[in-house]
């Protein structure tokens, strides 16, 4: 599974990969004036809603992703608590370059 840095650094690459051909394509196009300069703006509010839309679209798995985890922690807190350690609270630190098993999941890491 690939981590949080490697799909940031695809999707920036792929979004100006995106926004590079679309402006050559719009330059580079035999049209007049006029009619490229409507071109470009229109291509430009297409760029501008798909970043907001691909931003909603992220910012909704980010916050599954969190829910999840703390929904696992909790989990794990009371799990440590029915073993018969009440006193021994079980923090969870999950970090983007956090410690991994060799599957690529990430492993719990008692803080």
């Amino acid at each position: 599974m690939a981590t949080k840095r490697e799909i940031k650094g695809f999707l920036i690459g792929t979004a100006a990969g995106a926004a590079i051909g679309a402006v050559t394509a719009l330059l580079l196009a035999p049209k007049e004036g006029k009619a490229l300069r409507k071109d470009i703006a229109e291509g430009a509010r297409q760029t501008v809603k798909a970043a907001g839309e691909a931003g909603e679209k992220a910012g909704k798995f980010a916050a599954e992703l969190f829910d999840a985890a703390a929904v696992w922690r909790r989990k794990k807190r009371e799990d440590a608590e029915q073993a018969g350690a009440p006193e021994e609270k079980a923090e969870v630190s999950i970090t983007a370059d956090g410690p991994e098993d060799s599957d690529g999941t990430l492993r719990e890491e008692a803080v």
